[in-house]
């Protein structure tokens, strides 16, 4: 019965955490086309899925190097409840990216547009959400077992790096999940990997320093 019930709570936190996070990449991609939009119904739900499956093990190893008194079960609970907690956080975000993605593709000069603002806006808005349901769970985690505060920072604050590092570069291989107004008409890739993009960024890190110093295109774009 305990395993059936387990089991039951398992699937039901899987399934809305994919409902949710699947409303969140359907109004991502609606920036670009309906067809960005309707690949993110499956994309973003499996990008969340990646990351957990990448950092399911590395964060009880973590746990572990801190002597903490968990069980590879404990943290794999409270790491589905964490994503759940942030595909919530996100879809609660849905609209208003609906709405700016929107008005950003009705207004875009048919090159660049507003692509780097609304990518940034993203990266901000899934690193806010991810932390702070990172946040809440892990300490909530932390505190059943009786890890002090400073203790359980630490160990927070590696979790959430991880997490943020490993997402990060699984959203570059797995993109587009919202592409340069210039591209539309066309159909890309479903993952385009390591290929490098408009800038030459061939990873997470390099496309983010990009996104932020906003370097000029090259001449034969597009």
């Amino acid at each position: 019965m305990a395993l059936a019930a387990a089991a039951r709570d398992w699937t039901r936190a899987g399934l809305t955490t994919a409902a949710a996070s699947a409303a969140y990449g359907f109004a991502l991609g609606s920036a670009h086309s309906e067809l960005y939009a309707l690949r993110n119904l499956l994309k973003f739900p499996l990008l969340i899925a990646v990351t957990s499956a990448t950092c399911a093990l590395s964060w009880w190893v973590v746990g572990r190097s801190f002597a903490l008194p968990l069980s590879f079960a404990d943290v794999q609970r409270s790491g589905l409840r964490w994503y759940r907690d942030a595909a919530f956080l996100l879809a609660s975000l849905a609209p208003i990216v609906l709405f700016l993605a929107r008005v950003a593709r009705a207004h875009d000069d048919g090159q660049l547009g507003e692509y780097d603002s609304f990518l940034l806006l993203n990266m901000v808005s899934v690193a806010g959400c991810g932390g702070l349901a990172l946040g809440l769970q892990a300490r909530a985690l932390l505190r059943e077992h009786g890890v002090g505060a400073r203790r359980s920072s630490a160990v927070v604050a590696c979790w959430l790096a991880l997490t943020l590092a490993v997402g990060g570069q699984a959203a570059f291989w797995m993109r587009p999940f919202f592409g340069f107004p210039a591209t539309r008409g066309g159909s890309p890739p479903f993952f385009l990997g390591a290929a490098p993009d408009v800038r030459g960024a061939t990873n997470f890190y390099e496309a983010l320093w990009q996104t932020l110093v906003r370097p000029p295109l090259p001449e034969s774009w597009p």
